[in-house]
C-alpha cells in the first residue's frame, strides 16, 4: 500500500525542513502499545494508527496542531499519550534537523549556527529571547515567559539543556543519520539534541491546546556544556535563582534511562614541572628531570583515591620532554578528580595543593579546581524524582533513578538550591561514541512526560 497522499499533503505544508518519505519505522517502534489501522478522512485508505490502551487512535503520519482532549477525570495516559503520539512527526523531524547540524564545543560558527535556530523557534512560542553573545563559544539562548499575572509569587520552572557535542564537523559525513531497528542514529542525537527538540516540541503542544502552566517559564540553551559550561555557568546559576525547580534535559542514565539524582562533583588540576636541562650522556648530574618529579606526583596523586567512598583522582594526560638525550626541563599533568561531597572536594583540594617537589632543582605549579559542584539526593530532589516516576508508570512506561559519576548543568542548578530532576530527555545507548543512539517509542512517551511536568509541578 502507498502512503496517504492527503496525509502527505498535511505533512508537507507544516515540515520545518526537507521532505523525507513518512517514517513507518517509527509506528512499528511502539511495541509496548497495540496497532491498528485507520481509514484517513483525506484518501479513503487504511494506514497505521497507534493508541494507547485506552485511547482512539491518532495518525502517525501527519503532524497535528491540536487534539480533542479527554474528560478532566481521565488518566494522564489519556491526555497526555494521544497529543505526544499526535506530534511524533514534528518532534523526530526537529530530531533530525538538529542531529544534521554538527556542534561541537570548539567551533563557534556551527553552535552560533543551531543557537539561532533555536532562537528562532523560541521566539515563535512567543518566548522573550535573549541571545547571549560568546566571544570563543557558540552564543547562549534564553527565552522567558511570564506567568498567570494574577499569581505573581509563583516560582518559575527553569529547563536547561546544551546545544554543543563532543563530536567534531565532518563526523556526519563518516558516521551518517539513519533509523533502523527502532532507533534513531546519529552524532549528538542522544546528548542532547533529542532533549532540545522534546523542550521545543513540548512547549508548542502546551501552548496551541491551552495547556501552557501558571508559572512562569524559563528556558536556557547553553554551547559550553561539554567542557564543563566555564562561559554559561554565571548564566545558569543567574536563571536558576528562585526556581522552584529545574528539569535538565539531558539523556537518562545510558541504558536504563534512569533519572540521574545523584551527581559527582568534578575537579580539574593542571600540575606544571619546571626542572633544569642537560645532556643525558655527558652531563647528567648538572639535569633535574621534570619528568621524574611528575611521575613521583602521579604516585601521590594515586594514592588519594578512596573509591569506596567516591573519591577518584586520575592523571588522564601527562607530557614533558624535549629529546630523547636531554634531561627534560618541562612536564605537566592534567587530573580529573570526582567526589561525592562538598568536604570531600574541600579535602582533596588540599591535599593537590600541598604537594611538594622531592627532587632538587624542580619546581611546581598547580591550577584549576572544582568547577562542578557534587548534586547531592536531597529530600526535595527525591520528592521530585518520585512524581515523575509515578507519572511515567501513569503513562506507561518505567523510569527509574541512579547516582553517577559523570556531571551536568544539575550540579549547579542543584548548588543554587533548586530541586534538578536530571535525564528526562531521551533514553538511548552509547553517548559520546560510535552507534550513539535514542529509542523511538521511548522518545514519545518521555514527551508526554515533560508536558505533564511542565503543566503540573
Amino acid at each position: 500500500m502507498g502512503p496517504c497522499i492527503a496525509g502527505m499533503d498535511l505533512y508537507r505544508r507544516f515540515r520545518w525542513h526537507r521532505d523525507p518519505p513518512l517514517r513507518e519505522l517509527r509506528a512499528k517502534a511502539r511495541t509496548d502499545r497495540s496497532t491498528q489501522s485507520i481509514r484517513c478522512n483525506g484518501c479513503n485508505q487504511l494506514i497505521p494508527a497507534a493508541r494507547s490502551p485506552a485511547g482512539p487512535p491518532t495518525i502517525l503520519a501527519t503532524r497535528v496542531r491540536t487534539i480533542q482532549l479527554p474528560a478532566a477525570e481521565d488518566s494522564i495516559l489519556n491526555t497526555w499519550l494521544p497529543l505526544a503520539s499526535a506530534h511524533e512527526t514534528e518532534l523526530f523531524d526537529l530530531i533530525e534537523k538538529l542531529v544534521l547540524i554538527e556542534t561541537p564545543t570548539s567551533n563557534k560558527a556551527a553552535n552560533d549556527r543551531v543557537s539561532t535556530l533555536a532562537a528562532e523557534l523560541l521566539r515563535s512560542l512567543g518566548g522573550d529571547v535573549t541571545v547571549h553573545p560568546q566571544p570563543i563559544y557558540g552564543d547562549h539562548v534564553s527565552a522567558r515567559w511570564t506567568g498567570d499575572k494574577s499569581k505573581p509569587d509563583k516560582q518559575h520552572a527553569f529547563i536547561v539543556g546544551h546545544l554543543d557535542t563532543v563530536w567534531p564537523v565532518g563526523t556526519l559525513a563518516r558516521m551518517g543519520y539513519r533509523e533502523r531497528d527502532g532507533r534513531m542514529y546519529g552524532p549528538g542525537v542522544l546528548d542532547m539534541k533529542a532533549g532540545i527538540a522534546t523542550t521545543i516540541v513540548g512547549l508548542r503542544i502546551l501552548q496551541s491546546n491551552d495547556l501552557w502552566p501558571d508559572r512562569p517559564i524559563t528556558v536556557l540553551f547553553n554551547t559550553d556544556e561539554e567542557v564543563g559550561s566555564p562561559s554559561s555557568r554565571p548564566l545558569v546559576e543567574s536563571l536558576a535563582t528562585g526556581a522552584a525547580y529545574a528539569l535538565i534535559m539531558e539523556p537518562g542514565q545510558a541504558g536504563a534511562g534512569a533519572l540521574k539524582t545523584q551527581r559527582k562533583g568534578l575537579g580539574e588540576f593542571r600540575i606544571s614541572v619546571e626542572g633544569r636541562a642537560s645532556h643525558a650522556g655527558a652531563f647528567p648530574e648538572r639535569g633535574a628531570s621534570a619528568i621524574h618529579e611528575l611521575s613521583q606526583k602521579v604516585i601521590e596523586l594515586q594514592a588519594m583515591n578512596d573509591w569506596p567512598n567516591g573519591i577518584t583522582v586520575n592523571t588522564g594526560l601527562i607530557s614533558g620532554g624535549s629529546a630523547r638525550n636531554t634531561i627534560p626541563a618541562y612536564a605537566d599533568a592534567t587530573i580529573d578528580v570526582r567526589v561525592r561531597t562538598l568536604a570531600q572536594s574541600e579535602q582533596i583540594e588540599a591535599q593537590i595543593r600541598a604537594l611538594k617537589p622531592g627532587i632538587k632543582g624542580t619546581s611546581l605549579r598547580i591550577e584549576g579546581g572544582f568547577h562542578r559542584p557534587p548534586m547531592p539526593r536531597t529530600p526535595e530532589l527525591a520528592k521530585l524524582a518520585e512524581t515523575l516516576i509515578r507519572w511515567s508508570e501513569e503513562i506507561g512506561f518505567t523510569l527509574t533513578e541512579e547516582s553517577t559519576g559523570g556531571g551536568s548543568d544539575a550540579n549547579l542548578t542543584a548548588a543554587m538550591g533548586v530541586p534538578s530532576a536530571d535525564g528526562l530527555g531521551s533514553k538511548g545507548q552509547n553517548p559520546h561514541a560510535e552507534g550513539e543512539n535514542i529509542e523511538i517509542g521511548e522518545q514519545t512517551n518521555r514527551l508526554a512526560l515533560f508536558m505533564q511536568a511542565i503543566n503540573s509541578l
